[in-house]
């Protein structure tokens, strides 16, 4: 097990060890053993899986009402401690909370129970899921707006979630008040909830699942972002540059370390050419030229320029570390998901290159596709699998939520069989410290991790009422 999988299981870290199910829909029990790098669950269609899923998000979201609307006898979720959340429901439906065999103030009214209980739960569970679900396709296509469509903000459940996903978004920034942003991202998502819980049923977790849409927005403002940190940062350089020379000057000192001017000058010409220019603007060959053409008027005997030379050197390496630390995450998106593309490049704050086929709008967009000849095309124009690749590496990435667990239902839909093999181990890369639970029925996802993978096979129910039959007809055989 390497580094990156033993912290993951370090004490420090909450992950979820067992969980077990009983009378799952009236007929089902299951109980699945977790470790804490990737899982991945195989198993057939209509078993049990994706519920799995549901069981830990809702859970891990402290949406206990969702219970409620599932018909089940017993949930027990376990973490890598040893402690567990437990829940019980009667035969009336009342649902009961008990942690580590507690009872809580809980019984099956939303939000009924305790500031105390649901920090005691949150200790055992661990930090919110990011969710990944089945339908994602779906939530990809999405066109509405952060306030949500008409029909959505009517309903009586809107305000409550927004407040639940807006509380999720605020607890992992240490924030006492939420920027706007945000709040209008919470509506997003309860709108993309209310409308999945109507169509794929009431059990269904909060959906923070981003469209196509949002990772074009989401991606833009990082790299604005990106770039006001980029001009903060190199106005500050500017200006400590500029006493530094002034310092030099003053002092006529001669740095004796200082290399020689021609070293010099090829170490700027590397620097000024080795820019990306899609990143941070055109190449500075001018700025070069008419550089070696002062030095070399000053004479290469005269080593004070030299010194000069050097702290120019010196400004344009830091430079370059600047942007490079500012754009990493871009530069590593771009990357993971160009590993998928063909004959295609994601491109971003990549404006001003392209030739003059694409539309003027596409063009100067911050995020874009380019093909092999150099026309850029809207991220819309990725078909369905590449729209998959993007959304989910973008979910993996991007997730307000870096130590919960990340939750994948069917991983290989839409993508092509290369593609299911590798998807996990770049969402691995993504995230290397966090537990990874993907549900599966295709044996392609899991060819490539063989010790990850555990077959799915729930076992038939025995309900109380049935044991006391099964006792009765044991006594009358007797």
């Amino acid at each position: 097990m390497d580094d990156a999988h033993s912290e993951v299981g370090s004490p420090e870290i909450t992950w979820f060890s067992r969980v077990t199910v009983e009378g799952l829909h009236g007929r089902l029990d299951f109980s699945v053993n977790l470790n804490p790098n990737l899982n991945i669950i195989y198993g057939k269609n209509g078993r049990g899986k994706t519920t799995l899923l549901h069981i830990l998000a809702n859970l891990s979201e402290l949406d206990f009402g969702r219970f409620n609307s599932l018909v089940f006898s017993r949930i027990e979720v376990q973490n890598n401690r040893g402690e567990c959340v437990e829940l019980r429901k009667s035969r009336d439906g009342t649902v009961s909370i008990y942690i580590d065999g507690l009872p809580t103030s809980y019984q099956s009214q939303e939000n009924d129970i305790s500031e105390s209980e649901k920090s005691n739960i949150r200790k055992v569970l661990g930090d919110r899921p990011t969710y990944l679900p089945a339908f994602r396709s779906v939530l990809e296509r999405t066109r509405d707006t952060y306030y949500g469509g008409y029909e959505e903000r009517k309903h009586p459940q809107f305000d409550r979630i927004v407040s639940q996903a807006a509380e999720g978004m605020r607890l992992p920034n240490g924030r006492d008040g939420i920027p706007a942003r945000e709040i209008d991202l919470a509506r997003s998502v309860a709108s993309k909830t209310i409308k999945c819980r109507e169509w794929f049923g009431s059990f269904v977790p909060l959906i923070r699942y981003p469209s196509i849409s949002d990772v074009i927005e989401g991606l833009a403002e990082e790299w604005r972002y990106a770039q006001l940190r980029i001009t903060k940062l190199e106005q500050r350089q500017f200006e400590e540059a500029f006493l530094d020379i002034f310092s030099a000057i003053a002092a006529g000192d001669v740095d004796e370390d200082v290399s020689n001017q021609q070293d010099i000058l090829a170490s700027i010409n590397d620097l000024l050419i080795k820019e990306n220019p899609e990143k941070v603007g055109p190449t500075r060959n001018s700025t070069y030229d008419r550089l070696v053409e002062v030095a070399q008027r000053a004479g290469e005997a005269d080593k004070r320029y030299n010194s000069l030379l050097e702290i120019y050197r010196r400004i344009l390496s830091e430079r370059k570390g600047i942007r490079e630390t500012a754009l990493k995450p871009l530069i590593e998106f771009e990357s993971s998901v160009n590993k998928f593309l063909d004959e295609k490049k994601l491109r971003i704050g990549a404006r001003g290159e392209f030739n003059s086929q694409g539309s003027a709008r596409i063009r100067n967009s911050i995020v874009s596709v380019v093909s092999g000849l150099g026309t850029p095309y809207h991220l819309t124009a990725l078909s369905s699998g590449e729209r998959q690749i993007a959304t989910m590496l973008y979910s993996a990435s991007r997730s307000s939520f870096t130590s919960g667990a990340f939750l994948i239902d069917e991983p290989e839909l839409s993508l092509h069989v290369d593609w299911q093999r590798i998807i996990l181990s770049e969402i691995q890369q993504q995230h290397p410290d966090r537990q990874i639970i993907a549900c599966t029925h295709s044996p392609e996802v899991g060819a490539e991790h063989g010790g990850y993978v555990q077959f799915f096979e729930p076992t038939s129910h025995v309900s109380m009422d049935d044991r006391e039959v099964l006792e009765i007809v044991d006594d009358e055989g007797l």
